[in-house]
């Protein structure tokens, strides 16, 4: 079934799954997950039954029809574009990778600005980020966010689109304007999501990412994620003037109620 795509990285590439450990399952060595099982049948377009039958059997079914095979890579274009754009992206994005302190005007609480700790990190598919937020006043958390997700390079913008992975309800799209520094010390752009706030009104704001270097406490930093009004001396005035059109005019950028 590889030999109908251009290689098997390409493979592994468009099923996400790591290109030694996919070797192992080729000779036999290890069976894949039940879950995994389901998403490469999906990817081939055979069942499962199918993909279990002795080998010159399936050979046999898949010389018979060799036009069904990697057909379903097109069920989702965007998809399949998006491994490649992730792995061009990965040299651009290297210069990146780090920790962050991330600043953005608060979505559910008009009028505050929510701090939070950031990092841009590599992996074998490509870059990954990931923020910790502590929705409350300093000292005083009411909850916390996580937010996980994939960055690329596009249009000469950085994108990183994100999911909240404790309740797995909220997706946030950030662009960010690239630096064209050696040094890198702020990035600067836009986030849009939704409000925690019934009804969860679409909204977007300005966004900064302050890079803190590869190696910090995280534990100091994380006990400085919070909500903080605009005018705090907690809030760097560089960020301050960066959020403050926002700041001087409360409300996000765009927001409209759910239908």
């Amino acid at each position: 079934m590889c030999s109908y795509h251009r290689s098997i990285a390409e493979v592994c590439r468009q099923l996400g799954v790591n290109r030694s450990q996919f070797n192992r399952y080729l000779s036999g060595e290890t069976f894949p997950s039940l879950r995994l099982m389901q998403r490469m049948c999906d990817f081939f377009g055979v069942d499962e039954s199918e993909l279990l039958l002795p080998h010159a059997q399936f050979a046999e079914l898949v010389r018979l029809r060799p036009g069904s095979i990697g057909a379903t890579v097109e069920r989702n274009v965007v998809a399949a574009m998006a491994g490649d754009i992730r792995l061009d992206s990965q040299r651009a994005l290297m210069a990146y990778t780090g920790y962050y302190l991330v600043y953005y005007n608060s979505m559910s609480h008009p009028g505050q600005i929510l701090l939070s700790v950031g990092r841009i990190y590599e992996t074998p598919f490509g870059i990954n980020v990931k923020t910790i937020e502590n929705v409350g006043k300093p000292g005083r958390s009411k909850f916390t966010c996580k937010y996980q997700g994939a960055c690329f390079v596009l249009g000469d913008r950085i994108f990183m689109t994100v999911m909240e992975t404790l309740t797995r309800n909220e997706v946030m799209q950030i662009i960010l304007y690239p630096s064209y520094n050696n040094r890198i010390r702020y990035l600067t752009g836009v986030v849009s999501g939704v409000a925690a706030r019934a009804p969860r009104p679409p909204a977007a704001t300005q966004i900064v990412f302050e890079y803190l270097g590869d190696n910090i406490d995280l534990r100091r930093n994380m006990r400085r994620s919070a909500l903080y009004a605009p005018d705090s001396p907690d809030i760097p005035e560089e960020v301050r003037e960066m959020l403050g059109s926002w700041s001087r005019h409360p409300g996000p950028l765009i927001e409209a109620p759910l239908a």
